[in-house]
């Protein structure tokens, strides 16, 4: 754990109980703001994003790319 971490800790730890409550949701609540979405970062969200497009593109030059009908089942099947 870094150091800043540790000192926050230990400030959280000073707290009455209902105080460190509303800090504890409100750090929640501020890391899932700086978490983009799967629990990746914003940056590791779009380099996923970036490569699942190459990939994509791959395919459909390729003739290997499949037509989605909406039925995610059948196509997680084959």
């Amino acid at each position: 754990m870094s150091t800043e971490t540790m000192e926050i800790v230990e400030l959280c730890e000073a707290l009455p109980a209902a105080k460190r409550a509303e800090v504890t949701d409100f750090a929640r609540f501020l890391l899932g703001r700086s978490q983009g979405a799967y629990g990746l970062e914003n940056a590791e969200l779009r380099s996923v994003s970036r490569r699942l497009h190459a990939k994509a593109q791959t395919a459909r030059r390729k003739g290997t790319a499949k037509k989605f009908h909406g039925d995610l089942e059948a196509i997680l099947a084959d």
